[in-house]
């Protein structure tokens, strides 16, 4: 823990430094910081009060006052009596704040595009998303619904998508099932498998991604015209509990149904208990069980069937 507070406490040294958030004019302007947020919020919302500027920017009524009364005397914003309620004032921007607000932006854009001219466009998606990333976990009402809004599905296979998934198989039943790294060696043999016989009118495979990385994945395989196999269900954790597993395996479903199989099958192990337990929500019926020793471990390999006629 210690070392990730470490971390988190240069990140913040590093980016306050970066872009000049300890200057005392910001953007080489005549305010600080805390006077340009107000008069973005101002802008932003367009009619706002005092209250929800202190509430959505945590400074206390004294402080805002002050701002409020320079902004007011400098022509920058106005009070208007709200209608609903004549003890209440909305504050909006001037024709002067709204042109301060646009030159400040133009100057925070130039700031920006300056600190992006050295990056090439894979390194601004992984400046961009991972800072997206950060605004999601560091939400005051975070919980990882947050992120699976952000979340997108795609049917089929593009280059590195495969290294990616043996990669997340690899790490998460090691993780979580202390499976040995036989294991990485029998998913890649799969995979190899899968492709070399790869058929798009029979196989598919979909794939849920959050910030261009797949977090989730799903595919069937045909085993006869009737029959197909449920193969590499996979939800990263971060991402378990938001629905993405359920819709990767109700996709799933549904296309072999479509495909008009009799039945669809998985195997699967007894140490995947929360897999096991979604594979049951859905109308599979274990139907083997074999004690088995592999991958560093005792365990049962199960064999679990849906029966669609």
């Amino acid at each position: 823990m210690e070392k990730t507070i470490n971390q988190i406490r240069s990140f913040n040294r590093f980016y306050t430094s970066h872009i000049g958030l300890l200057n005392q004019n910001f953007l080489e302007s005549p305010y600080s910081l805390t006077e340009v947020r107000v008069l973005y919020e101002i802008g932003e919302h367009k009619s706002v009060t005092a209250q929800y500027l202190c509430e959505i920017l945590y400074l206390d009524k004294g402080y805002m006052s002050r701002i409020l009364n320079f902004f007011l005397k400098n022509g920058t914003i106005s009070k208007v009596k709200s209608e609903s309620d004549g003890r209440v004032y909305n504050i909006v921007l001037t024709n002067t704040g709204e042109e301060l607000l646009n030159e400040l932006n133009n100057r925070s854009a130039g700031q920006i595009h300056s600190f992006m001219q050295r990056l090439g466009s894979e390194e601004k998606d992984m400046l961009v998303n991972s800072m997206k990333t950060i605004q999601n976990l560091l939400s005051t009402n975070y919980d990882n619904r947050i992120l699976a809004n952000e979340v997108s599905f795609r049917e089929g296979l593009r280059s590195g998508d495969i290294g990616y998934l043996i990669y997340l198989h690899g790490i998460l039943y090691s993780k979580e099932s202390g499976y040995s790294l036989d294991f990485e060696g029998y998913v890649a043999k799969t995979f190899a498998d899968f492709l070399s016989n790869y058929s798009p009118e029979h196989d598919r495979i979909w794939l849920a991604e959050y910030n261009q990385q797949i977090i989730g994945c799903i595919a069937i395989v045909q085993h006869s015209e009737k029959e197909g196999q449920l193969r590499w269900f996979l939800t990263h954790p971060v991402f378990r509990g938001t629905g993405i597993g359920k819709r990767l395996l109700k996709t799933a479903i549904d296309y072999c149904r479509e495909k008009d199989y009799d039945n669809v099958f998985l195997l699967t192990t007894s140490v995947q208990e929360r897999a096991i337990g979604m594979y049951k929500k859905a109308g599979f019926v274990q139907t083997e069980s074999v004690e088995s020793d592999q991958w560093g471990k005792t365990l049962y390999e199960e064999r679990f069937d849906l029966k669609l006629k």
